[in-house]
């Protein structure tokens, strides 16, 4: 405390005890001396109290700096304790929303109790191959750090869940193996994955059930291996069970269930298939009633849809229908077991059926006979001189009988599961490289009644417990000696005495075993032996007496305080039951699988153990010794079985995963800080915190703490990493005098806790006084820059006054001169004007006079040219009268062929129904729009009625016409919205169909290239075999072969290909003239086309394959052929699949196939439709939609291969490249560029090269276009294309963005917009904008923008409201909340600033979907046009001679 103690100044934030709140925060009101017996605190709500300190020790926690407000990690907090770990975990839960947070190696996980968007496979891939420290906590943050450990390291790791019941450990486990299965599966198309994955729905039905904490709680703990291959590719798993709940099966608690798996059969009964097991309600059996009936259906569930999937993943792990019967049919006769009736007489016992059903139901599920169940049921065997007696059983006894009985049938059936599910899981062919284990075990628990269920449970948390603490311990060791720090021993909490007074010699477990092997054992005699034991003789500090009971033991656990209940521990620790049942089962077919011995060292689950009954010891008959592995004892088997774990846990690598319960009433974002103390105290977290702060809590790396501090450092010109140290060493112990708060260490200067709140303070106290130099330095410049703007607006006025009195006497002088001028010019113009008009007069004399003249003269010329008009009108009449005459003559002629032309054409018309028959679709089609304008009709009725209204009232003058004309304007435009919005949702629905119908044919494609894989490998297979026979040695042949024979034998294939090849040229030879004299053999498309070289297929010019191809499909159709035709349709499909195939890497052929099918389409279909081109007589409609198939098959391999190409490149390119040098240079890394390692260890083999950059995405996508280019396909195909590019790029930056702290800055938002700006001017460049591309990056672009707007006013937050509106809520918030400083030019933003934004766009937002991420797997249906190619002549092709297609000629 000595280095603390000066931190409690007025104004420090600290924290008191609270009795509702656990802790609260205050301020201090005075300074507090060393000394003084109280402080002055001021409560948050306002109080002032008087807080005791009976020393410096007894000083209230210190509140930890705004700056460290909502860490996403606990061990970056200056001052470590409970109260800061409490509040930072309520602020990230309630404030950010943020369920994870992490504490050092572990992961805290609180369960929100709500569906978060986080899990989706857009996350999976935003977390792959990203470093943990740069991420925000997610548990696919933990387990890619398992998985790049392993793939990296090949060391074994393991994953270790666990919490309270409810708490989400079963949810985190699940989601664990879905990442793995993700990751893992991405090398190979096999069900491996599907399998792991299909395991969660059948344990929760037969391990999962209801308890008044959690509806879905695991009963049970496991421990799942999942083997990888060599390449991380999932191979296998297997699975452990540890400490099945069997008490459950016969009783329930108020308001629990049992297993699932019983209601859901009992919901599903009036199937077909399960009428046979005669089963009712679930209310109607005994055991699954005793919960209640409010207790029977869970809200939010459907116990018959989870059947379902029960059955469904039973088929994906191989169990047959017939096998899943069986199974139901021993479920559904331990449910009607419980209603067996035990009815005890005077003289004996008897077990009858209830009166609802037959007597042999029971018997006829299982296969046994009902006499002999009954009677064992009601008696058993004594061994009394020798002699065997049998001995009926009170009427307590055989209900205990009867439920053990129930409880050993579910046990086997379960653990027969867990066998055929590890059966089915097991790696086929190969040795998994490496596992990685998924531990999914129960956490502490603490009820008002504790029995043996719970001590097994607390007693394995003690075990993981020490296990973690060592873990812990000796990770913090470790990073000492990686630092070279002087090292001494930090103490820490060590369980191994409460571990050693339960499993220790005369430990607990020790005297339960003994007590059970005794004959008349009981719970009094075996608590009087604990009190002797670990009280009186050898007193243990973890072991107490209760005051008020003598059948109870109390033990002080790590987490908390415990009593023990010792009713019904020797009950469930022997877990008895009569070998005459079981020898009554084992005749059954249907059961007696589940009974057979088991080898000694099978499964290390509990419930197995080492003997053929597990979780259960046998007691035999007499003259019947059982076997020593019979009487293995419950704690025995889980102790074994534990201390197996254990061993395995340590063989591997753990990574924690700490699940909290938030608060009992299982509301969403609702946190209580007592039950989340008491979780935080009982997981570990706190112990993590204690031991973390007993050395060196803080620690920076000295290029953080100088960007940090360098403001108290100094040195202006620190350049290299070595100056920054040195510099640090010689500054550091100025500011702490005392050398023990800090240390320096290799890489890192590491401070005891609470000096980072000290340099914090001297910080602000540096900056403080910088801040009054400055202001001083500014007034005074600003005093100066006053005087002198005011001295120079004096001299101003002054010489703008004498420029005006000179400027008015210039004025004068030049108007005097003026005046002159204008006389001048005056007298000038009169005298002009006088002779202008008297030359004016005289002229206009002159040409009267000539014209006079001319006109005596023109009269004589008049009359000849009249007689000549009136002679040619004359003879243009005559000309009219004949033209007349014979119009009428052709009008007359024409009418007459045109009736006969109609009486044909009707003729026709009564033909058609033939086409009627053919298009019955189209009718159907056209009868549904029909019905839709109709429907829109009635919705406009209104408007047209109230137009009709309007009318009548201008006519009847109600209103004026200038209304009417309003009004009949208004209803047009809302007739015209009403057509617009339902044009919209019809295009909208368009577009859905069309995407997935392309999603549909994407999946056939997948498919379709699975079965050719499947298909080639049986092919290779009979090849194979085939050699085999063939090369059979000749000492078995009995007479060798010749040379010739064995070649003949080796080579079938060729043979057959080279007939093949013949028949298909000689078969398509034949000749059709047209009007060109083109003589065209049909090809064998399989052998021309799909086999050029690359370099040759480039070099054709776009479409000459198509092309060819159609002129052999015409002439084929024109010499009658229509069989031939279409075969060669179907060998042009077979043939450019098989191109694609073979070129599924290659943009550019993948490119020419595509305008190849492109063009073909057209063709065939131009031909098909019109009449003024040569049609095409046979019916190739299905070839058409086969080639318009393969046109989008072509489109999506196009983009498949350039998404793989930038899939690796963009989020270094787009987020991490630096394009503007130097302005990372005052964030907090000052070192290189940090190297991304990849969770795809198949990424290792590409090697090492430069860093990605916006230059390699352009060039990826300058590839696409260029290809696209010289193929000349659409703009439109080219537009769309790009858009889908587009939106993978900013999908893919922005969620990393969302993802990642060290992204959001000020600095690295610029950068991350000028990247963008790039590709920006490349797409606009290129005249790509019209189809939407670039309009896709604007989510991307306010996201930077975001992080470059001022983040302080409620204007600013309106602004940034107002400009975000592409991005939604959450996406908003979580940059908001992401943002950090990296420069002490920024400040975080306050959570007064986040909720100011969260108000504005709740209301902006309405009834929007949350949504965080982007779906980058989101596809955008493909649209080709349809644009008819010119008419193609034989003599417009050059067919290069690098075809070989010479029988194609011309004559």
């Amino acid at each position: 405390m000595i280095g603390t103690v000066e931190l409690y100044t007025k104004g420090a934030s600290v924290w008191v005890p609270d009795p509702d709140e656990v802790w609260v925060s205050a301020k201090l009101l005075q300074d507090y001396s060393p000394g003084d017996k109280n402080v002055l605190l001021q409560i948050n709500d306002g109080r002032e109290v008087l807080y005791p300190v009976a020393s410096p020790a007894g000083l209230p926690p210190l509140g930890n700096p705004d700056i460290l407000e909502g860490e996403n990690d606990l061990t970056a907090l200056s001052f470590l304790h409970e109260p800061a770990v409490l509040h930072n975990l309520r602020v990230r839960f309630l404030d950010y929303s943020s369920i994870y947070t992490y504490c050092g190696i572990v992961l805290v996980a609180l369960n929100p109790y709500d569906q978060l968007p986080i899990y989706g496979e857009e996350v999976i891939d935003a977390y792959s191959g990203q470093d943990m420290a740069d991420m925000e906590p997610h548990i696919f943050s933990v387990a890619e750090e398992a998985y790049r450990t392993m793939t990296r390291e090949e060391k074994n790791q393991s994953i270790i869940i666990s919490g309270e019941s409810g708490a989400g450990k079963t949810v985190s486990a699940k989601f664990t193996m879905r990442y793995f299965a993700v990751v893992g599966g991405a090398a190979q198309q096999t069900s491996v994955e599907e399998r792991v994955l299909a395991s969660n729905p059948i344990m929760e039905s037969f391990g999962n059930a209801k308890t008044t904490r959690n509806n879905n709680s695991s009963r049970f703990g496991k421990y799942i291996e999942i083997g990888f291959g060599r390449k991380g590719d999932i191979i296998g798993a297997n699975m452990k069970t540890y400490l099945l709940e069997k008490s459950r099966v016969v009783f329930q608690s108020s308001q629990e269930r049992n297993y699932h798996i019983f209601y859901q059969l009992c919901s599903s009964r009036n199937l077909p298939e399960m009428r046979v097991l005669q089963l009712d309600a679930a209310e109607t059996f005994h055991y699954t009633n005793q919960g209640g009936r409010d207790s029977l259906q869970i809200p939010g569930t459907d116990d018959i849809m989870d059947l379902e999937h029960t059955r469904n993943a039973l088929t994906i792990l191989g169990v047959l229908p017939e096998q899943q019967m069986e199974l139901f049919r021993i479920l559904a006769a331990v449910l009607h077991l419980g209603n067996v009736h035990i009815q005890a007489s005077d003289f004996s016992i008897s077990c009858n059926f209830p009166y609802y059903f037959p007597p042999q139901i029971f018997s006829n599920l299982l296969g046994v006979e009902r006499t002999q169940m009954a009677h064992w049921l009601c008696h058993h065997k004594l061994a009394v001189g020798g002699e065997m007696l049998v001995k009926p059983m009170s009427g307590q006894q055989a209900l205990e009988a009867r439920d053990a009985l129930a409880k050993h049938v579910y046990g086997q059936l379960f653990m027969w599961t867990v066998t055929r599910l590890n059966s089915a899981l097991r790696a086929q062919g190969q040795r998994p490289k490496a596992f990685i284990g998924v531990l999914d075990i129960y956490g502490f628990e603490t009820f008002e009644k504790n029995s043996f269920e719970q001590f097994c449970i607390n007693y394995a948390n003690e075990k993981l417990q020490q296990q973690f603490n060592r873990h812990v311990f000796q990770l913090e060791q470790e990073e000492y000696v990686r630092e070279e720090l002087p090292w001494s021993r930090i103490e820490f909490s060590d369980n191994q005495p409460c571990i050693a007074l339960i499993e220790g010699q005369l430990g607990v477990l020790d005297l339960l075993d003994e007590e059970c092997r005794m004959p008349k054992g009981s719970e009094e005699n075996w608590a009087r032996k604990l009190y002797d034991q670990h009280q009186s003789n050898k007193p243990s500090p973890h072991f107490r007496k209760p005051r008020m009971s003598n059948s109870a033991f109390i033990i002080l656990h790590f987490a908390d305080m415990v009593q023990y209940e010792c009713d019904g521990f020797l009950e469930k620790n022997r877990d008895t039951v009569f070998e005459e049942p079981i020898n009554v089962l084992r005749a059954s077919q249907l059961v007696a699988e589940l009974f057979q011995q088991a080898p000694a060292g099978g499964n290390l689950s509990l419930s197995a153990g080492k003997s053929s009954i597990p979780n259960g010891s046998l007691c035999s008959g007499p003259g019947k010794r059982a076997h020593r592995e019979h009487k293995l004892t419950v704690s025995f088997q889980f102790r074994q079985s534990l201390q197996l774990l254990m061993e395995a846990l340590n063989s591997t690598t753990p990574h924690y995963v700490r699940c909290i319960k938030p608060n009992d009433l299982k509301e969403p974002f609702v946190f209580d800080p007592k039950r989340a103390v008491q979780q935080l105290r009982a997981c570990g977290v706190l112990e993590t915190i204690r031991i973390s702060a007993a050395g060196f809590p803080s620690r920076w790396t000295y290029a953080e703490f100088y960007s940090r501090y360098r403001v108290l450092l100094g040195g202006s010109g620190v350049r290299n990493q070595e100056q920054i140290q040195a510099l640090c060493q010689l500054a550091l112990p100025q500011l702490i005098p005392d050398p023990e708060q800090y240390c320096f260490g290799k890489t890192k200067v590491f401070f005891r806790a609470g000096q980072v709140a000290l340099l914090e303070r001297l910080r602000a106290e540096r900056l403080r006084a910088a801040g009054v130099i400055i202001q001083s330095w500014v007034k005074g410049w600003l005093g100066r820059r006053r005087y002198h703007k005011t001295r120079w607006a004096t001299l101003t006025i002054q010489r703008y006054t004498r420029g005006a009195l000179a400027r008015r006497l210039a004025d004068m002088l030049r108007y005097t001169k003026a005046a002159v001028v204008i006389q001048k010019t005056y007298r000038m113009v009169a005298i002009r004007q006088m002779f202008l008009t008297i030359r004016k007069a005289t002229v206009t004399i002159q040409a009267f006079t000539r014209g006079t003249l001319a006109r005596r003269q023109h009269r004589l010329r008049a009359a000849v040219l009249l007689q000549s008009a009136v002679r040619g009108w004359l003879a243009r009449q005559a000309f009219r009268r004949v033209r007349a005459a014979v119009v009428l003559v052709q009008c007359c002629v024409r009418r007459k062929a045109a009736r006969r032309e109609l009486l044909r054409r009707k003729a026709e018309a009564r033909s058609v129904e033939k086409f009627r028959e053919l298009n019955k679709g189209m009718e159907v089609k056209l009868m549904q729009l029909q019905l839709r304008a109709d429907h829109q009709v009635r919705e406009t009725g209104g408007c047209f009625g109230t137009e009709r209204e309007g009318a009548g009232m201008v006519v009847s003058g109600w209103i004026g016409p200038g209304v009417f004309m309003r009004l009949l304007f208004g209803l047009y435009d809302r007739f015209s919205e009403c057509a617009a919005q339902q044009d919209k949702t019809l295009t909208a629905e368009l577009d859905e169909e069309r995407r997935k119908y392309q999603g549909l044919l994407r999946e056939f494609t997948r498919l379709e290239q699975r079965y050719d894989n499947l298909r080639e490998m049986s092919m290779l297979t009979e090849v194979l075999m085939f050699y085999q026979l063939a090369w059979v040695p000749v000492c078995l042949l009995g007479q060798p072969k010749t040379a010739s024979e064995l070649a003949l034998t080796s080579a079938p294939a060729k043979v057959d290909y080279e007939k093949k090849g013949q028949f298909i040229k000689s078969l398509c030879v034949s000749k059709f003239n047209t009007n060109h004299h083109l003589v065209v053999l049909c090809l064998p498309t399989s052998l021309c086309f799909p086999d050029v070289r690359v370099d040759v297929g480039l070099s054709l010019p776009p479409g000459l394959a198509a092309k060819v191809l159609f002129l052999c499909v015409r002439q084929a159709d024109g010499s009658g052929d229509k069989a031939r035709a279409r075969s060669l349709c179907a060998a042009t499909v077979t043939a450019i699949k098989g191109a694609l195939k073979k070129h599924c890497n290659d943009v550019d052929m993948t490119a020419m196939w595509l305008k190849n099918s492109c063009l073909l389409t057209d063709l065939l279909t131009q031909h098909s439709t019109r009449q003024d081109l040569v049609p095409l007589t046979t019916d190739l409609s299905d070839f058409i939609r086969a080639l318009s198939d393969l046109c989008i098959q072509s489109y999506q391999q196009l983009l498949s291969v350039t998404e793989s190409r930038l899939q690796p490149i963009i989020v270094p390119s787009m987020l991490e490249s630096e394009m503007i040098p130097g302005l990372s240079a005052s964030g907090v890394k000052l070192g290189g560029s940090r190297k991304r390692t990849g969770s795809d260890p198949r990424a290792g083999e590409r090697g090492a090269g430069e860093a990605p950059s916006m230059a390699a995405v352009l060039r990826v996508l300058g590839a696409l276009h260029m290809a696209l280019s010289r193929q000349a396909l659409p703009p439109t195909v080219t537009e769309q294309a790009f858009r889908q590019l587009t939106h993978l790029l900013s999908a893919s930056a922005l969620n990393s963005l969302l993802l990642r702290k060290d992204m959001c800055s000020w600095s690295r938002g610029l950068q991350i917009r000028y990247n963008v700006s790039l590709l920006e001017e490349w797409l606009r460049s290129r005249e790509l904008q019209a189809g939407g591309a670039v309009a896709l990056l604007e989510p991307l672009i306010q996201a930077t923008q975001l992080l470059q707007v001022g983040k302080k006013t409620e204007a600013d937050a309106q602004a940034l409201v107002h400009s975000c509106n592409a991005l939604s809520t959450q996406q908003i918030v979580k940059i908001l909340t992401l943002y950090t400083p990296h420069s002490d030019l920024e400040e975080r933003v306050t959570l007064n600033f986040i909720r100011v934004v969260q108000g504005l766009l709740k209301e902006r937002s309405g009834n929007q979907a949350p949504q965080l991420l982007l779906d980058v797997r989101r596809v955008f249906p493909v649209t080709f046009p349809y644009l008819p190619p010119s008419p193609i002549r034989a003599d417009q092709l050059d067919i290069p001679d690098s075809l070989k297609i010479s029988f194609l000629r011309r004559t």
